[in-house]
């Protein structure tokens, strides 16, 4: 990140809106552990997660009140934030219709508790151009978490070793957890940042 005299209105829109990233995509994978679970654990591991995305969601007021003291973006700027908008764009356009292949592949094979696995693994793929597109290395890290997952889910479910209770909880869960890390990562990574 650049130093904070440096730092654009841009720049920081774009750790905002990385924050709510992680906070939406936490929240949704969270959901999907509890459905895995059937809400047996009385939603407690939801709830922890929302008290994450209050938490990131307080920080980014802060990001707030930081852009109204910056500067509008620099003239050289426009073009390259258009071209990443426009490949963020492709990325998640590309991830959509990906799940829905996958889902309507999936359900035509007849292998529905693979569904979540797949979309886990979806999701971590994305993390790989999207880390690159918008300079955020801790994608990197969490597209390998997802995948990690998905290939793990994958073969304890193909080994028929586990209930697929199980594995899609785990996985579930893991993937909120994946998404709360690095939400709190590019948060405590900011405030250092700031700080110098």
């Amino acid at each position: 990140m650049k130093n904070p005299k440096h730092l654009t209105k841009s720049d920081v829109e774009g750790l905002r809106g990385e924050l709510f990233h992680m906070i939406l995509f936490s929240m949704a994978w969270a959901l999907i552990g509890e459905y895995a679970l059937n809400f047996s654990d009385y939603a407690v591991g939801a709830a922890l997660n929302l008290i994450i995305a209050v938490g990131l969601t307080l920080y980014t007021i802060k990001l707030y009140q930081l852009e109204d003291d910056l500067d509008e973006y620099p003239e050289f700027e426009d073009r390259s934030v258009l071209r990443r908008d426009r490949l963020y764009a492709m990325i998640f356009v590309f991830e959509a219709v990906a799940v829905f292949i996958t889902w309507g592949l999936i359900l035509k094979l007849g292998h529905d508790n693979w569904l979540i696995c797949c979309f886990a693994g979806i999701a971590g793929l994305h993390f790989f151009p999207l880390a690159r597109v918008i300079r955020q290395n801790s994608y990197y890290w969490l597209g390998a978490w997802l995948c990690g997952l998905s290939t793990a889910g994958y073969l304890l479910l193909s080994s028929g070793k586990v209930s697929d209770y199980y594995v899609n909880w785990v996985v579930g869960y893991g993937c909120a957890i994946g998404a709360a890390v690095d939400g709190v990562w590019i948060m405590l990574k900011t405030r250092r940042d700031l700080k110098r």
